[in-house]
């Protein structure tokens, strides 16, 4: 189990059973079935007014009783000012929709209204009344609903209750009213005076008056029955509960929704009201022209689309039932405008919350307006505010997530170029500059985490069980905001053609918010903007003179623990005040053992152990209220690798910035970038690091697993084939002699190359992979193909340097390789690689080039070339060359030249030719050569 998704753990367990309805399906049934009783008792209360007025009040209003005709009044009063139904007259709805629009909890909406879309506590006056504990906080996550319960009901308003109970017992007492006169004159029957049976005119006037009776009687059951029903409160309840609308909006929204589908299917408006789902009436609110009800609306939306068991299935409604002009309305609210500001963030605050569920599958095509008015409303707040306010933070934070979420698709990256307003880059790149990130040591050591901050500050707090101060939060805040902020830069940077060009160049104009002397070494993002902005020339010039970049680069090259992700590891602090006290003893294990290590260093940061936690038995409504599942989710990434591409092309074609690289390392320094070529000295260092924590008696087993996967963190041949290009741009450095000591540092490592190029195409001659590599998108194909460029391209560069130290002969000895055998492996890599890609595209050319220096190093070499068949593989790459050839590398789709003329690889392919043919006798003896190469072809295969 990957425990960077450990917070989303039972999340993932609950997608794997199957699917629950909606809890409103279910209400949906009851309103029909109740819709379908009011339907009969309201046919019952027609028929009984029709009786009276047409029959008994009509044609026997003089024959009948006193007594019956006032009985007879009173129950027609009732039934016609609609009391007992008749809810398809929009006047007698009062008595459904009064209630709702008198009983209000003024006090504990307006603190709704402070807070409800909100991600964190919100002052530190609140924080201080929240329970203290680990436990009780959790409790008061699991008790959360109860609690809400019994706030609401004791802060209703006196009015609004009296109000509700008094047209409650006016209900009441009017069926009970029909009720005891019907059942009344049922029972006794005395409609006629003595002796009046008999005549003519008064003969149908008892079945009349029963009749009425008995519908009036069955009509008043019926509506006792559907009163006093108690399935109503308890779906009332059971939708409340399972969308946690604890709120006084959750349960007005959902009062009205009962409302309205019961209405709905009283009209006879069966099928759409049976489809109409809470998320897709509460849109319908959101969309409308009032803003108490845009307010009522995209707030229900925000809840129920946070609900842990459901929100999959209500997104998916909600999907279903909203139309591109309703997606632009709320996508607008993100720019609401009020006179009163409290309630302008509440509508922005809850409907970037809900736009946000709609983000990944947003096109800027469809909606261009969304970019102006994240950067110009959520984005636009000013750092300071943004330091010390939650509210204008968490605004920052939904716009960046939006964004984030926008910019994973390239065509939006695309149209970012378009953004009239030129706010989009400046204010992003502000935000990377949050609250003193980019400004020094002096003042970022203050505010933004660290290793010592984390274990001088915030274990201590969590061991007593304290909570976490809200400017500490806010820090912490902070570093995932500028991660965020960074992320989208570097997608926005690396996007190919004329697009990425002018983004690249808008950025370019402001490099020293890179400046800064921890941006780059927390945050893998800063790397990858370096990388993207060092594809032109003039930009990575720029670049190199600003020291502290390579520096900062240069030590996450060397960094111990390559896979630490800052912004991840924010994401756990957050969370570590709802998990277990087990979980924190472990914490603190590894800081005493870690302490203890012999070695200092091989100590590991306490950031890195934190980014493995697994935190298990946290409450998924707290990971969903911290919006923190795509931070928890992100893959891992090795930084080290990302620092080592952004050095590469920096140091490509740019003397300048090899000089300055140069002069900021030592021999050490160097001879450990060195090492990184074999595998061996890569297992031996990772052995000796895992030494220091083996056989210690404290540490459990899940506290030593976590150690050994950060040590032994495996995928890294990627990060060696970065270290060996990088090294063949350093050994390229022709100035100043002050460097020789470096340069023979690299020469030494010539034996090292030869045998990794040869371990790399006998991995690709395996023949358990030799199925796949006709297949170009083949990953073992591709992830040797760099291997085999990075390192050939190395050899060359050592071999043809004019003051290399290391002979060709004596490195192949030392590698226990022979000419032959080194030559056969050279020929496969030309047979495999007949189409490289942009990952790999001078393949063919270093071994071209490592070929030709062979046959002007050692004239005897061409024999061996013959005889291996070179000559005619010759012919396949000349023929089959290609333009991306041309090449050193690609980045962002663009292509970095080689330095001086360009020249085609065919040409080199012929000019190899012409060399070869310079061997004795070779018209005579060629071909014996290509007999001879075909059987070595075989056996090769």
């Amino acid at each position: 189990m990957d425990e960077s998704t450990s917070a989303l753990d039972g999340d993932e367990k609950r997608r794997s059973r199957k699917e629950s309805p909606l809890p409103e399906e279910k209400f949906n049934i009851f309103l029909l079935c109740t819709a379908f009783v009011y339907r009969v008792m309201n046919g019952l209360g027609t028929l009984a007014t029709i009786w009276a007025t047409v029959v008994l009040l009509g044609g026997f209003s003089t024959l009948v009783k006193k007594q019956d005709f006032w009985y007879v009044t009173v129950i027609a009063f009732v039934q016609s000012i609609g009391i007992l139904g008749g809810y398809e007259d929009p006047a007698h709805q009062i008595f459904l929709r009064a209630p709702e629009a008198l009983i209000k909890n003024r006090e504990a909406e307006a603190w709704e209204r402070r807070k409800s879309w909100w991600r964190r506590r919100g002052t530190q006056q609140q924080q201080q009344q929240q329970p203290r504990g680990r436990p009780k906080r959790r409790k008061q996550e699991e008790e959360k609903a109860r609690k809400w319960c019994d706030d609401i009901y004791g802060f209703q308003a006196f009015l609004g209750i009296a109000i509700y109970v008094a047209m409650w017992l006016g209900k009441v007492a009017a069926v009970a009213t029909c009720i005891a006169l019907s059942s009344k004159r049922l029972e006794k029957q005395d409609y006629l005076e003595s002796g009046d049976d008999e005549k003519g005119d008064h003969q149908n006037i008892r079945w009349s008056l029963n009749i009425f009776y008995s519908l009036v009687l069955a009509q008043g059951i019926i509506f006792i029955c559907m009163l006093l029903n108690p399935l109503t409160v308890y779906f009332v309840l059971k939708v409340r509960r399972k969308y946690k609308l604890f709120e006084p909006s959750g349960l007005k929204i959902i009062y009205r929704y009962k409302k309205y589908n019961y209405l709905g299917f009283i009209a006879g408006n069966v099928r759409a009201t049976l489809n109409m789902h809470l998320v897709t009436f509460a849109k319908n609110l959101a969309v409308s022209n009032t803003i108490d009800d845009q307010l009522a609306g995209v707030r229900a939306m925000d809840r129920i689309l946070m609900s842990v068991e459901f929100r999959s299935l209500a997104l998916r409604r909600l999907r279903a039932s909203m139309e591109p002009d309703d997606l632009g309305k709320l996508i607008d609210m993100l720019g609401f405008v009020s006179t009163m500001e409290e309630e302008q963030n509440i509508i922005r605050g809850h409907a970037a919350r809900v736009v946000l569920k709609f983000s990944p599958d947003l096109m800027l095509q469809s909606y261009p307006q969304i970019l102006y008015l994240i950067s110009s409303s959520l984005l636009s707040t000013s750092n300071k505010r943004v330091c010390k306010c939650n509210m204008d933070s968490d605004l920052v934070w939904f716009g960046l997530h939006i964004l984030d979420k926008l910019t994973d698709n390239p065509e939006n990256c695309r149209k970012a170029k378009d953004d009239d307003s030129d706010l989009l880059l400046p204010t992003i790149i502000d935000l990377a500059n949050l609250c003193g990130h980019g400004h020094g040591n002096s003042v970022r050591s203050n505010t933004t985490i660290s290793d010592s901050w984390i274990e001088q500050e915030i274990i201590p707090l969590l061991q007593k069980e304290d909570d976490i101060p809200l400017p500490f939060i806010n820090k912490i805040d902070q570093e995932i905001i500028v991660g965020m902020a960074l992320n989208i830069l570097s997608k926005l940077v690396a996007v190919p053609g004329e697009a990425g060009e002018k983004l690249r160049k808008e950025t370019s104009k402001d490099l020293h918010f890179l400046t800064n002397t921890g941006m780059i070494m927390e945050h893998v993002e800063a790397t990858r903007v370096i990388s993207c902005l060092a594809v032109d020339k003039e930009a990575r010039q720029d670049i190199g003179k600003l020291p502290e970049i390579i520096k900062k680069l240069k030590d996450c090259l060397l960094s111990k623990t390559p896979y630490v992700n800052m912004t991840k590891v924010a994401a756990k602090l957050l969370l570590m005040e709802y998990t277990s006290e087990e979980l924190l003893n472990r914490v603190l294990l590894f800081i005493e053992e870690n302490r203890t290590v012999e070695d200092q260093s091989f100590s590991l940061p306490i950031s890195a152990f934190i980014e493995e936690l697994y935190l298990d038995q946290l409450p998924q409504s707290v990971v969903q209220r911290l919006d923190l599942e795509d931070v928890l989710s992100s893959p891992r990434v090795n930084h080290s690798e990302a620092a080592a591409k952004a050095l590469i092309l920096l140091t490509t074609g740019c003397e300048n910035n090899v000089e300055a690289f140069l002069k900021g390392i030592n021999e050490k320094e160097l001879n450990k970038i060195v090492n990184v070529l074999s595998s061996e000295d890569r297992d031996k260092e990772k052995r000796r690091a895992l030494a220091q924590f083996e056989g210690r008696h404290h540490l459990d087993p899940e506290t030593l697993r976590i150690v050994k996967k950060i040590i032994l963190a495996e995928g890294e041949e990627q990060a060696t084939s970065m270290h060996a290009k990088l090294l063949q741009n350093l050994r390229a450095y022709s100035g100043p002699k002050e460097f020789d000591e470096y340069m023979k540092l690299i020469d030494a490592a010539l034996p090292k190359v030869l045998k990794a190029v040869v371990d790399a195409v006998a991995t690709l001659e395996d023949p358990s992979s030799s199925e796949n590599l006709n297949h170009v998108k083949d990953d073992l194909w591709i992830k040797q193909g760099k291997v085999l460029e990075s390192f050939i391209g190395l050899a060359v560069q050592i071999c043809r340097s004019p003051n290399a130290t290391s002979d060709f002969s004596t490195a192949l000895k030392d590698a226990n390789l022979t000419v032959h055998t080194f030559i056969k492996k050279l020929k496969k890599i030309l047979e495999v690689y007949r189409s490289p890609s942009t990952d790999f595209p001078c393949i063919r050319v270093s071994t071209l080039e490592l070929i030709t220096w062979m046959v002007e190093e050692n004239s005897s070499y061409r024999e061996i070339l013959l005889k291996c068949g070179i000559y005619e593989e010759l012919n396949e790459v000349a023929r089959t060359a290609r333009k991306l050839e041309s090449f050193k590398l690609f980045h962002c789709g663009v292509g970095i030249p080689t330095d001086g003329p360009i020249e085609c690889i065919s040409s080199r392919a012929t000019e190899l030719q012409e060399k070869l043919q310079q061997s004795p006798n070779f018209e005579k003896r060629y071909i014996c050569y290509g007999e001879h190469a075909s059987s070595i072809s075989v056996l090769i295969a």
